[in-house]
This record gives structure tokens, C-alpha cells and sequence, in this order.
């Protein structure tokens, strides 16, 4: 018996309060999946990539200054 027939079948001796609870929980674990890196890595790998950025060139006090004035 595979992974998804198992988890049907025990779904349906489930209570419709313990069913809807085990549908939310597969969603949450559906959207987790889509928030991951499309190529595979994860986020923290990312970090430090702006450090030559044109953007994000100067002091974070610049930076800062530079940001808020889009604000206005």
C-alpha cells in the first residue's frame, strides 16, 4: 500500500473535525514547499549578495537615508 492510499485510507476513519484538521495541515505543508528557492537553495545561502549592489553601495547610514527619501 503507497504512502497516499495509506494516508486516504486512514483519513477516512477520521472524524470530519480531525479530516478538516489534516486538510489545513496538508495545505500549510503545500505552501511551505511553494515558498522555497525555485532553484533549491536555501535562503541562507543567499546572504551577502547585494554587497556590490549599486543600491546598497555606501554606508548603511547612506543606504538608509537613500531609502527613506523614496518614501517622501
Amino acid at each position: 500500500m503507497t504512502i497516499t492510499e495509506r494516508l486516504c485510507a486512514l483519513s477516512g476513519e477520521l472524524p470530519p473535525d480531525a479530516q478538516s484538521e489534516l486538510l489545513d495541515f496538508a495545505e500549510f505543508l503545500q505552501k511551505k514547499k511553494a515558498l522555497r528557492p525555485a532553484s533549491g537553495v536555501p535562503l541562507r545561502e543567499l546572504r551577502g549578495g547585494l554587497e556590490n549592489s549599486a543600491t546598497f553601495a555606501g554606508s548603511p547610514m547612506t543606504v538608509q537615508e537613500r531609502l527613506r527619501r523614496e518614501w517622501d
